[in-house]
């Protein structure tokens, strides 16, 4: 991911639409309200990485047929969860899509994106706590269940260990909540 530059130097660059403007102004807002901006500062390099990868789309592709050519915020969700749909285990498009639905505040943050890059890497669900956080501090939403259905692959051996040994609230919380399924 790259550095995320000020949302004001994307407008002046006339590239991009100002639904992706205001998207990143939306992420950057988050992490300034919920107090976690070093997260959301990443969300804010993937969503800007895949705002530039979409622009650099050649404008004789196929995806811009019947667009204005414009790399706008629907657009680089249609993009990417193009992108996802053949080659799921591309992580870049994961985050992007996980960005885009924080930024939209919709009802599962991206953790329904997230799910298989934590049954990957059980250390993601502390970045997915963070997000069930924010939904539920910010917009008001009972994210435990997206928390849930995002967490259900994890190895749990793994997330114990990660738990106990660092002592992880993440980790302990994402436990919690699926041991209490059975």
């Amino acid at each position: 991911m790259t550095d995320a530059g000020p949302a004001s130097d994307l407008l002046r660059s006339g590239h991009f639409g100002n639904d992706a403007i205001r998207a990143v102004e939306s992420l950057q807002e988050t992490g300034r309200v919920a107090e976690c901006s070093a997260f959301t500062d990443r969300l804010v390099s993937a969503l800007l990485d895949g705002l530039r990868e979409l622009d650099a789309l050649p404008r004789d592709d196929p995806f811009w047929r019947s667009t204005n050519g414009i790399a706008t915020f629907a657009k680089v969700r249609k993009h990417f969860a193009r992108r996802l749909h053949t080659t799921p285990e591309d992580s870049a498009a994961r985050w992007v899509l996980v960005a885009a639905e924080l930024a939209v505040g919709s009802n599962d943050g991206g953790l329904s994106w997230l799910g298989p890059l934590i049954t990957a890497d059980a250390g993601l669900v502390v970045d997915a706590v963070t997000i069930a956080d924010i939904l539920e501090r910010l917009l008001g939403l009972d994210a435990a269940q997206a928390l849930r259905r995002a967490c259900t692959g994890v190895d749990r051996e793994q997330l114990r260990r990660i738990a106990c040994a660092e002592g992880n609230a993440a980790a302990q919380r994402v436990l919690a909540l699926i041991e209490d399924d059975r």
